[in-house]
């Protein structure tokens, strides 16, 4: 007799269920509508904050890219005029005097060495750096106009100083990258 009680408790349990299902369908029907609109709007916005996250990465680096091609042009421009006046002294050849640019120079946080290399011998022949001085410098010799040399932390902006007549001199300014 108690297994015939167990037997029918179960499918009065699920009698009730399915009257109450039925007597309150509407509801049930718009609990249902309500969370699955919830469900599509939560996993919406999690879609949106996802791609947000993507531009906003994007935007970023774009700027940055900008920022340093900014920072380099205004770099190349500032090594042009510089060796502007180290030709100036190089015909008068007053080497002291830009020895003195380069020690007030130097004084940028984001400029790393200066370096005058002479064209015919490819020795350094001044440098912020003193143990540079009388190295000798193959790699410029071949640089015909402004380059620069990029490095994964410095970067290095080689402009060729001219004469009327012949080359005076390679000026090379290392700049650090990281500064900003």
């Amino acid at each position: 007799m108690e297994d015939l009680k167990n037997e029918e408790t179960p499918s009065k349990k699920e009698n009730k269920f399915l009257k109450f299902v039925m007597k309150n369908k509407y509801y049930i029907g718009l609990v249902l509508i309500i969370f699955v609109v919830l469900a599509w709007s939560f996993i919406r916005m999690a879609v949106m904050e996802s791609d947000f996250e993507e531009e906003k990465v994007q935007v970023i680096s774009n700027y940055e890219l900008k920022l340093d091609s900014l920072n380099s042009d205004r770099l190349k421009l500032t090594a042009t005029a510089f060796s502007w006046a180290i030709r100036s002294e190089l015909i008068r050849e007053n080497k002291e005097q830009i020895n003195q640019f380069f020690n007030e120079f130097i004084k940028n946080p984001e400029i790393v060495n200066l370096q005058l290399i002479n064209s015919e011998t490819s020795i350094v022949e001044l440098s912020t750096d003193k143990n540079d001085i009388g190295n000798k410098v193959n790699t410029f010799n071949s640089v015909q106009e402004q380059t620069i040399v990029s490095g994964f932390i410095d970067f290095q902006i080689i402009t060729p100083i001219n004469g009327l007549n012949k080359k005076l001199g390679i000026f090379v300014m290392q700049v650090n990258k990281l500064e900003r």
